[in-house]
């Protein structure tokens, strides 16, 4: 066993927090030594994130870059926080660019939900559940990227 990885279960028996923190240190560093976790491809499942990133929505911006863009980007892709700035930038420019969508969301804003999404390390809702919780949201995406609204 790598000593690396004993740091980390050493740090787990002081408690969650100093745990995760170890851990995220631990894949930070596997990560960057085999290239393997940053600057991803969309997997199968996540093109329609792909696809209202690049459009951009006619509303709902924010509950989309709260639940899904911002927690696919750092989550599953893999960028850094700034690179993820970066691609919800684009997106909010296409939003206003393709549809008329162009009020403002604060920088601070993206920034903080960025930073706690990393924290949490939540994944994007699916389809399903924006069906589910936000059916107004679920019809907009569907529009946008060409799924069937059914």
């Amino acid at each position: 066993m790598s000593s690396r990885w004993l740091g980390v279960v050493e740090a787990c028996r002081g408690g969650r927090a100093r745990c995760l923190e170890a851990l995220k240190r631990f894949m930070d560093e596997v990560c960057i030594e085999s290239g393997a976790c940053r600057g991803r491809r969309a997997g199968p499942g996540y093109e329609w994130i792909e696809a209202i990133i690049e459009r951009g929505v006619p509303d709902g911006r924010s509950r989309l870059i709260l639940y899904v863009i911002s927690r696919y980007l750092l989550n599953v892709k893999g960028l850094s926080p700034e690179e993820a700035e970066a691609v919800v930038d684009s997106f909010i420019e296409a939003s206003c660019r393709n549809h008329g969508n162009c009020g403002k969301i604060y920088k601070s804003w993206i920034r903080h939900v960025l930073r706690r999404v990393k924290e949490g390390g939540w994944k994007p809702w699916s389809l399903e559940r924006i069906k589910r919780d936000d059916p107004e949201l679920y019809d907009i995406v569907a529009r946008v990227a060409g799924l069937e609204s059914g």
